[in-house]
């Protein structure tokens, strides 16, 4: 990024907004988090001991050239840092943590990727089922829907007793229009007048709550 020139009519960051940015970052943004009830005691006490260190771009730089250093070779990262060919710079950007050497083995062995991604994160979950290759946090199977996980083993078992509730209610429901159906069989039974008996049951027929062979009109 050019810093104090404009660019498609839109002003450019300047190393003086850039300082100022960090400030307002140390000073104003980060001190308001630590007043804040919603921020959690552990993330407080991160952002307490990141205002303890060096808060400026040039920190930024150091941090930035050695995680680059990683992935590029010395003479690219000389080109990237804007240094000549031959030199030491580098020496005094970088900063290693010390456990390089060895996430470096582990990747050369296979037990992790680049990333410090376990190996086995990446290979698929074989359904015991159908042999279907799933993911490794799959709850089923993408094919048989074979529970993969004690997480859907509780999915089902939730699923399942949400399904008998439902049987249960309609059950319920179902038992209630009976008695009421046979109440009003019985109420029927006790007319005297054919001709309402009649009126009645041709009602219940139309809307469909009974047939007329279970009438006993008498």
């Amino acid at each position: 990024m050019a810093l104090g020139k404009q660019s498609m009519g839109r002003k450019q960051l300047t190393i003086t907004g850039l300082y100022k940015v960090y400030k307002d970052y140390k000073e104003v943004f980060f001190p308001k988090l630590l007043e804040d009830s919603t921020v959690s005691n552990e993330d407080k006490e991160k952002i307490r001991n990141l205002l303890l260190k060096p808060f400026n771009p040039y920190i930024r730089r150091h941090s930035a050239l050695t995680e680059k250093s990683t992935k590029l070779k010395s003479n690219t990262l000389n080109q990237h840092a804007g240094w000549s060919v031959n030199s030491n710079m580098a020496q005094k950007y970088i900063h290693y943590f010390g456990n390089e050497s060895s996430e470096s083995l582990l990747e050369a062995y296979g037990i992790v990727t680049k990333d410090n991604i376990p190996i086995n994160t990446l290979n698929p979950k074989i359904c015991p089922n159908c042999n279907e290759g799933n993911t490794q946090d799959a709850k089923f199977c993408s094919r048989c829907k074979m529970i993969m996980s004690f997480e859907g083993y509780q999915e089902a078992l939730e699923s399942q007793k949400e399904k008998e509730d439902k049987l249960s209610a309609i059950e319920k429901q179902f038992n209630s229009m009976q008695s009421q159906m046979q109440a009003l069989i019985a109420a029927l039974g006790s007319m005297e007048s054919q001709s309402s008996k009649l009126a009645v049951a041709k009602q219940l027929i139309e809307k469909g709550l009974y047939e007329c062979t279970n009438f006993n009109l008498g």
